[in-house]
């Protein structure tokens, strides 16, 4: 178990959030927070250039942008990740740890016990990870998604200029069975349209922008 002194950076939009989170620590003799970032670019920039900080407590979506992008890039570097969201679900959670988040915590989660979080994240890594999990399927009023459905939905929304044979070669399948798929995701959500498709998606958090 780590006895230095943790550095932290926190990145959320919500600049009274950063503060509040900041505010929580200042008493710890464990933790110090190092940096406040409120903009993807502003942490990109930081990350690329001030790499040698412990943890990074990352707000998922910035505006409507999704941070999760960066996090494969930023897993190069030599600190974990503690994630906050409001999107709290089965799909966003298994993104965020498949992308490499370290530990998934909801907004709402309780700050008092945030500081063992923290140091259990640096000295444990990943505790919110099922080791060897195979399959991920996302039960929603009884209605079940697998993994790659998932995927045709959220490459559905952010490539929604691409064409059907463009879009297939995006995930890597074939264009039949990208009509396979989408026909499934109709049956299973009942709409009859890529658009109510897409809104289903996003009014039941199945997609993160």
């Amino acid at each position: 178990m780590t006895t230095r002194m943790l550095k932290i950076v926190i990145a959320d939009d919500n600049r009274f959030l950063c503060e509040a989170i900041k505010d929580s620590l200042l008493t710890s003799n464990r933790i110090h927070v190092i940096k406040t970032i409120y903009t993807l670019k502003e942490l990109v920039v930081y990350v690329n250039n001030n790499p040698t900080f412990d943890v990074l407590i990352l707000d998922i979506n910035f505006n409507g942008n999704s941070s999760l992008s960066c996090i494969k890039e930023f897993k190069k570097r030599p600190f974990k990740i503690i994630a906050l969201t409001t999107l709290n679900n089965a799909i966003i959670k298994s993104l965020a740890l498949e992308n490499g988040v370290d530990v998934f915590l909801g907004k709402d989660t309780d700050y008092s016990k945030f500081e063992e979080t923290i140091v259990d994240c640096f000295d444990n890594g990943n505790i919110n990870i099922k080791k060897n999990k195979k399959h991920f399927n996302l039960v929603l009023e009884n209605l079940i998604f697998t993994k790659r459905k998932l995927e045709v939905l959220q490459a559905l929304y952010k490539h929604s200029n691409l064409k059907e044979k463009e879009l297939a070669k995006v995930l890597y399948i074939s264009e039949s069975t990208l009509k396979v798929h989408k026909r499934e995701l109709f049956e299973i959500t009942n709409t009859r349209s890529t658009p109510e498709l897409i809104k289903f998606g996003i009014q039941n958090g199945l997609i993160l922008s």
